[in-house]
């Protein structure tokens, strides 16, 4: 098998194992109750770049092959809710367990109790302390993370406010307290693993995790989240809610005082767990599987499996695979090179660039790209060029321009058209959906353009045409045509929304795998139309269901929606021309049996 040749050039050691780094972070604390503080972040370990608590960078792990190791990421704290039953609890995070590395839950921002002081708890990176008269925070795991910050005041001064919770990179802060200064502590910030969170698009803010939570304060500030997806905390008397951390993170909450009802703590973010080895492809598990600059990474954003048995990896190298147990997906939101190992039989999803609209005061809705699929289709081991079409952009003369075409494998899906526009005497354009018709004067009509989608070396190609526009009072213009509908013409009511984009079983089970195209009602739509825009008195029409953008409105004005990147939908019909609405970039996905 391709694994055994690969590991046996290397040398004894790399057939017989696999040396794998990692990023593991636990689930997050959340924000304190009563004069809460901050959450702190779960606790990081890490083989790559930067490690938490400032300890020195750890070693990979030698892992057995023909092997499964659990990988377990921890769920963020809740957050506690408005009432008596929350006052005094302080709730941590969840540990992330990965073969003998475990990183530990951050602690839960103290809450004070009938204004008894309350520390923060321990944790990965330990909670803000809560009260008053510099209530500690809780410490953080050696080799983790940092503690939490103080707490103080005096309640009848209307000094108090929480300690920060801490985070990765650093402690959380104190709160600063005085007469006219009582903010919360900020959380402490996380820890920055820039290679990792370029290569599997994880972390924020610039590529930190575990951040922790901003401690609650009474002075109407409200206190910042640690980078890395520590949440802001309350403030009195509003917002009075802290921030929950960051979902796959391990950020804490932010801590509140929940003065009315419906006020909560920040809940903490969840944790990630990301393996990383040299090469291609040489395991299977995680939400995500990226091969990248020399190394595969394999993404946990839930509780699973990562087995190093070879029979279990992916037949082709390309794009983010991702599994859903029965089979392996390839995405690609950008260009690039599908290449199987062996001969396969796959299914095919193929979504060209959705057209933009022009300016002024009316525009119809950009056309959506055109759609293709081919089930069965063989594949033989060589390289395919991935071709992903951009979406069309809106140009500074207020004309809109049509999408571009993406292709694989001689199948190509065609550009949506752009949408029409008054200010500018422009027709709307054919493409893949054609662009809506815009607005026109009285005794004319401006009628949509029509699809040129069709079947391509295989495929079974959809596209409809844009609506069509007339004079009425408002001065509506039409939506642009869907993969699944024609653009709707204009109506009493307003702009004509765009043409709904296509959803059959294949293409749900690819946006269910995958995440990508939008979800309505259970089912998942690629190359929705854009809405039409409309001069006054009526409503715009909203896109069509795949990622149409909804249209805009010249007075009063309301900003119109760009078509949704990587779902190839048409850009909503702008009301003026300071609304840059751009088509949807499209996407090419393939699957086969695992």
């Amino acid at each position: 098998m391709p694994i055994l040749g690969t590991a046996a050039s290397q040398n004894t050691k790399s057939f017989l194992s696999l040396d794998v780094d990692y990023l593991v972070v636990a689930g997050g604390g959340s924000g304190g109750h009563a004069l809460g503080g901050g959450g702190g972040a779960g606790g990081l370990r890490s083989t790559v770049g930067t490690t938490g608590g400032g300890a020195s960078l750890e070693s990979s792990l030698s892992l057995n092959l023909n092997t499964s190791y659990t990988v377990t990421v921890g769920a963020g704290a809740p957050a506690l809710a408005y009432g008596l039953q929350s006052q005094g609890v302080k709730i941590s995070g969840s540990d992330s367990v990965f073969s003998s590395i475990t990183s530990k839950g951050g602690g839960g921002g103290g809450s004070s109790y009938q204004d008894v002081p309350s520390i923060g708890a321990n944790g990965g990176s330990g909670g803000g302390g809560a009260g008053k008269n510099n209530t500690a925070g809780g410490t953080g795991e050696s080799g983790q993370g940092y503690g939490g910050g103080l707490a103080g005041g005096q309640w009848g001064a209307g000094e108090v406010a929480g300690g920060g919770g801490g985070g990765a990179g650093a402690a959380g802060a104190n709160c600063s307290q005085g007469s006219s200064v009582n903010v919360g502590g900020a959380g402490g910030v996380g820890v920055q693993i820039t290679a990792l969170a370029t290569a599997t698009n994880t972390g924020v803010d610039s590529g930190y995790y575990a951040g922790g939570g901003g401690g609650w304060g009474s002075n109407g500030t409200r206190s910042a989240g640690g980078l890395g997806g520590g949440g802001g905390g309350g403030t009195y008397p509003s917002p009075n809610s802290g921030i929950s951390g960051t979902a796959n993170t391990g950020g804490g909450g932010g801590g509140t005082y929940p003065v009315t009802a419906g006020s909560t703590s920040g809940s903490g973010g969840s944790g990630i767990v990301v393996l990383r080895y040299a090469g291609n492809q040489k395991a299977s598990g995680g939400n995500e599987i990226v091969t990248t600059g020399g190394y595969t990474y394999h993404v946990f954003k839930s509780t699973g499996a990562f087995n190093t048995d070879p029979s279990y990896i992916a037949k082709a190298i390309g794009g983010t695979i991702t599994t859903d147990g029965t089979y392996w997906y390839h995405t690609f939101t950008g260009s690039g090179r599908f290449t199987p190992t062996q001969s396969l039989t796959t299914d095919i999803l193929v979504v060209a660039g959705g057209g933009s609209t022009g300016g002024g005061n009316a525009a119809g809705g950009g056309g959506a790209g055109g759609l293709l699929t081919h089930s069965g289709r063989s594949l033989s081991v060589q390289d395919y060029t991935i071709t992903i079409g951009a979406g069309g952009v809106k140009t500074n003369t207020e004309n809109g321009n049509s999408g571009n075409n993406s292709t694989f494998d001689g199948i190509t899906a065609i550009g949506g058209g752009r949408g029409g526009n008054r200010s500018q005497d422009v027709a709307a354009a054919s493409g893949g959906s054609g662009g809506g018709g815009s607005y026109t004067n009285p005794g004319e009509n401006r009628y949509g353009a029509s699809a040129t989608q069709t079947d391509s070396n295989g495929a079974t190609g959809y596209g409809n045409a844009g609506g069509n526009s007339y004079y009425i009072s408002g001065q509506p213009s039409a939506g642009g045509g869907g993969a699944g509908a024609r653009g709707n013409d204009i109506n009493g009511s307003g702009g004509g929304a765009g043409g709904n984009g296509r959803t059959d079983s294949l293409i749900n089970a690819m946006g269910s795998a995958t995440g990508h195209g939008q979800l309505s009602s259970g089912n998942y739509y690629f190359a929705g139309g854009g809405g039409g825009s409309v001069v006054d008195t009526l409503s715009p029409g909203n896109g069509g269901l795949g990622g149409g953008g909804n249209g805009g409105k010249y007075s009063p004005f309301t900003n119109g929606t760009s078509g949704t990147a990587n779902t190839g939908g048409g850009g909503g019909g702008a009301g003026n021309a300071g609304d840059i609405l751009n088509g949807g970039s499209g996407i090419v996905i393939i699957r086969y049996a695992v």
